[in-house]
């Protein structure tokens, strides 16, 4: 078997992807990473992330079970999330990317899961036909194959289509080495003089993103607004957060990491009901995409502890740690880590972990369910933390 960094330059050379793009993009997807052949959380396997939609787990939001109210307010009626009806749209192309792979490249699905030289070149074949079908050179220069490493993202929206790709460029730019998973030490020089033609990315044809001036993101992610509505429910109730003022009424100390242990299209379902609980943002797996939902002025429900709540903001990462085995993408970990530090800098939040807290390490109200809140968090997980 092939050496990873020979696999690297095999397949580049037999699909005329340039080494540095390949390189550059497993980079961003896995971190050069084989991960035992186990899927990602977004159904991914193997140095390039090549995703099967069948692998996905079948788990549920972390809020659904055990019988923690994620407001934490004990004054008020408790809080019972009900699970969102299935959807029935299916999984979109991004999600068998493996498939595709196996088409192009004559490897069995089973190969291209777990043998990392198959893995890459599967990988390069798609980087090679998505430049075929931009009507993009085949060319040696990396500049060029900015359209394709943006449509490798699997993104729906231009702007998210352009971060995943800029972020690989800044990649690409610096040069990585680490030593893998697999013990082998994999380098990619720096290559600060390419300058990526953008032009490509219009040959997409993706739709923008309804990035309203509500948001409150760094301004080099991907990120659009999608309320959790505060709304009038019968016998007086409200939902789905609590209209403030922070930081002029309550001070913002805490950023909580939680894991949704469901995908994300229904952890939105979630949301998006004004019965159910809230955060503040959800973050994508596949490509690190970012979603607002409640402004960092108003207290959302995510916590299951009103005063922690009430001095956090929330942030739900897609995946499924309670399933054991998954791993969570380089593209999600870096949208991550610059979300955090944005909040942490604008708000004066130290980045440490008495700070940055999972939600596992957030305490019940009471002695009698700090018990009950660890054996649910045990069960269900927390999210990773930001590398900030």
């Amino acid at each position: 078997m092939a050496t990873m960094p020979k696999a690297f330059e095999q397949a580049a050379r037999r699909h005329g992807v340039p080494e540095s793009v390949l390189l550059a993009v497993s980079y961003m997807e896995s971190r050069w990473d084989c991960n035992g052949g186990k899927p990602s959380t977004a159904g991914g396997f193997g140095p390039m992330h090549l995703t099967d939609g069948a692998a996905l787990s079948t788990s549920r939001h972390h809020h659904l079970d055990g019988d923690e109210d994620p407001r934490g307010d004990d004054s008020r009626p408790a809080l019972r999330p009900v699970e969102p009806a299935a959807r029935q749209d299916g999984l979109p192309a991004s999600l068998h990317t493996l498939e595709r792979a196996a088409e192009l490249t004559g490897e069995s699905a089973e190969r291209l899961r777990k043998d990392p030289a198959a893995n890459i070149d599967g990988g390069a074949a798609l980087l090679a036909e998505y430049q075929r079908a931009l009507g993009a050179p085949p060319s040696a220069d990396p500049a060029d194959w900015y359209g394709a490493v943006a449509r490798y993202s699997g993104a729906t929206a231009e702007e998210t289509a352009a971060g995943f790709a800029d972020e690989v460029y800044e990649i690409l730019h610096e040069g990585a080495t680490r030593t893998t998973d697999t013990g082998t030490e994999v380098t990619l020089p720096p290559a600060p003089e390419v300058h990526p033609s953008r032009s490509w990315l219009a040959r997409l044809d993706l739709p923008h993103l309804a990035r309203a001036d509500a948001v409150e993101c760094p301004g080099s992610l991907s990120c659009e607004w999608i309320p959790a509505p505060y709304s009038q429910l019968p016998n007086g109730k409200y939902g789905n957060h609590d209209l403030a003022d922070r930081p002029t009424s309550q001070t913002i100390q805490y950023i909580v990491i939680h894991d949704t242990e469901e995908l994300y299209g229904k952890t939105l379902d979630l949301v998006q009901d004004p019965s159910e609980m809230s955060w503040h943002y959800t973050l994508r797996s596949r490509d690190g995409h970012l979603a607002q939902h409640v402004l960092t002025k108003d207290v959302a429900w995510h916590a299951g502890n009103w005063y922690v709540n009430a001095k956090a903001i929330g942030l739900e990462h897609e995946g499924f740690l309670a399933a054991g085995g998954t791993w969570y993408t380089e593209a999600m970990y870096r949208t991550s880590a610059k979300l955090v530090r944005y909040l942490a800098d604008r708000f004066g939040v130290p980045l440490d972990r008495a700070h940055i807290l999972g939600h596992d390490n957030v305490p019940g109200l009471l002695p009698e369910k700090v018990r009950g809140c660890t054996r649910t968090r045990a069960r269900t997980g927390t999210g990773p933390t930001s590398s900030t």
